[in-house]
């Protein structure tokens, strides 16, 4: 049961970490509208023609517009480097505002000056500072022109650098993933979103506040953790029923002698299931302290790279492993429970 319950904590963690940290992400950047294109599964597989920024920055709803490309890159020492583009040289865009007031060491990089700047985590981990030199995706050599700390895992363990080498660095010369949006007017944020999925068939516009609810990688994520979690607590459902099953059978003259002075078919039933709640109760929080390590473990493996899990999980979520474990446990009881009642007792006195 532990196992189970540590297994579905440690899937449910990083999944609501990683909303907690879009939500936070959006909401610090004053980002009011999020367009990808239609059809994608994720803002990385998102491929958005550069023509359609100039024709979306022309409506008059539209305060300020920011082209953004999300990818992954390799660099030494981090096999998976989340990597960002945006446009340095348009310092009035809130996104770039909001990066600008994240550097914690050194500045915004330039454009056209091979510069790119590193979240604190990442920077950590590669032990570089500004001025250094960083070589990705084997070839490409930038300079570190300054140092980020945003509060979010997945920003601060990644880089980000100008739109322009973004592109060329991930092959996307053209293309963009993500076109994000601040409006004028922000209490009819629908209207607008309503006029660029009817003017723009290959656009895709979402409320930047619903966005990781679009995302159908997360929800994917989210799906997996029910179907994975769903079969470990049957399984563990029936591993519960199946000791209990055994223990009744060990207990069989005890339960004799009880019946034998007086304890009625209820009290037995009560017996039993109060023992398995015990076991559900200690097996759930159990369960969330091994959660602990094994969230640890996790943000070290290449594939997660630098950031992505919490190293701690919600105490909220405490509760929640108390009372799954718990419910599976009494659940699992019943047919034992009942199985006892159906004893004999001068046959169960009897039995060695």
């Amino acid at each position: 049961m532990a196992g189970s319950i540590a297994m579905y904590i440690s899937m449910t963690s990083i999944s609501g970490d990683l909303k907690n940290q879009i939500d936070q992400s959006i909401s610090n950047s004053n980002v009011d509208v999020i367009i990808q294109q239609r059809g994608s599964s994720t803002p990385v597989s998102s491929r958005i023609n550069e023509d359609l920024v100039i024709k979306v920055e022309k409506l008059k709803e539209a305060k300020s517009v920011s082209s953004i490309i999300v990818g992954s890159t390799q660099t030494k020492d981090i096999p998976y480097l989340y990597l960002f583009g945006t446009q340095s040289i348009r310092p009035n865009l809130p996104i770039v505002k909001w990066l600008g007031n994240g550097i914690i060491e050194g500045k915004l990089f330039n454009s056209g000056q091979n510069e790119i700047i590193i979240g604190n985590l990442a920077a950590k981990r590669l032990k570089k500072g500004v001025g250094d030199t960083i070589i990705l995706g084997a070839t490409r050599k930038f300079v570190i022109s300054g140092i980020y700390w945003i509060g979010q895992g997945i920003l601060d363990g990644g880089a980000i650098m100008n739109i322009d080498d973004s592109q060329s660095l991930l092959k996307r010369e053209g293309y963009i993933n993500l076109i994000i949006v601040e409006t004028h007017n922000k209490n009819d944020i629908a209207s607008f979103i309503k006029i660029i999925n009817e003017a723009f068939p290959s656009l895709k516009a979402t409320p930047a506040s619903s966005i990781k609810n679009k995302i159908r990688a997360i929800s994917m994520i989210d799906s997996v953790i029910a179907a994975i979690s769903s079969v470990a607590l049957l399984l563990s459902g029936v591993l519960i029923l199946n000791t209990l099953l055994m223990a009744v059978s060990e207990r069989t003259r005890e339960i004799g002698i009880m019946m034998a002075i007086g304890w009625s078919r209820f009290m037995i039933i009560k017996l039993i299931i109060t023992e398995a709640l015990l076991v559900g109760f200690f097996g759930g929080i159990l369960g969330f302290v091994i959660a602990y390590p094994i969230l640890y473990l996790v943000k070290f493996l290449p594939a997660i790279g630098t950031g992505w899990v919490p190293t701690i999980p919600s105490i909220n979520l405490l509760f929640i492993s108390i009372l799954l474990s718990s419910g599976i446990a009494v659940i699992s009881s019943i047919y034992p429970a009942l199985f006892a009642t159906r004893l004999v007792p001068a046959v169960a006195l009897r039995y060695e």
